[in-house]
C-alpha cells in the first residue's frame, strides 16, 4: 500500500510550506515555527498499526520537500510503518511510484500492479499512475473514503 501526504495522511494541503524547526503539539499534531499546524487524518496511525500488524508493506509517494515531511513522520512516531518512503518536490507520482515499486522488486519483493493499492486526494495523480503503471487499486479519501481505517475493509473485500 502507498499512501500520499498532503490532504490524505494529514490535513494540511502543502507541507512543504512550513517553516522548520517542527514542534510536537500531542500525539497526532505538529506545528511549525509559526504555529501552522498538522493534524493525522482520523484512522490513520489505527490503519497504520493494523497493516503492520497484518505485514503488509506500506510506504509514501509525496509530492513535497523532504525535510518537512520526515520532520512530520520523525516526531509523530511514524516513520517506522513506512518502507522506503518516496518524498520528492514535483507533482509526477507514476514515476515516483514507479522507482518505488523497482527499489523494492530489487530486494526480491516483486508486486504486480494490481498487487498495489495507492490512496491520494487527487484524482489527477491516481489517473495518472493507473495509465503509466496498470491495474494498481485507488482510493481517494473523501470520494472513496470517509476515515482512512476503511481501507482495511477495501483491502479484505479485495483479497
Amino acid at each position: 500500500m502507498i499512501l500520499d501526504c498532503d490532504r490524505t495522511l494529514w490535513d494540511h494541503a502543502n507541507v512543504s510550506e512550513l517553516v522548520l524547526p517542527l514542534s510536537c503539539v500531542d500525539v497526532d499534531t505538529v506545528q511549525d515555527s509559526t504555529g501552522v499546524r498538522v493534524r493525522l487524518r482520523p484512522g490513520a496511525r489505527e490503519l497504520l498499526r493494523e497493516l503492520q500488524a497484518r505485514s503488509i508493506l506500506v510506504s509514501i509517494a509525496s509530492w513535497n520537500q523532504p525535510d518537512p515531511v520526515m520532520a512530520i513522520l520523525d516526531l509523530l512516531g511514524l516513520r517506522v510503518y513506512f518502507t522506503r518512503p518516496k518524498v520528492e518536490p514535483h507533482p509526477y507520482k507514476e514515476r515516483t511510484i514507479a522507482t518505488l515499486l523497482a527499489e523494492i522488486a530489487s530486494e526480491g519483493i516483486v508486486l504486480r500492479p494490481d498487487e498495489v493499492l495507492y490512496v491520494d486526494d487527487r484524482a489527477l495523480h491516481l489517473r495518472r499512475v493507473r495509465d503509466a503503471l496498470g491495474a494498481i487499486h485507488v482510493l481517494r479519501p473523501g470520494a472513496d473514503l470517509s476515515d482512512l481505517r476503511e481501507v482495511v475493509a477495501y483491502i479484505d473485500q479485495a483479497s
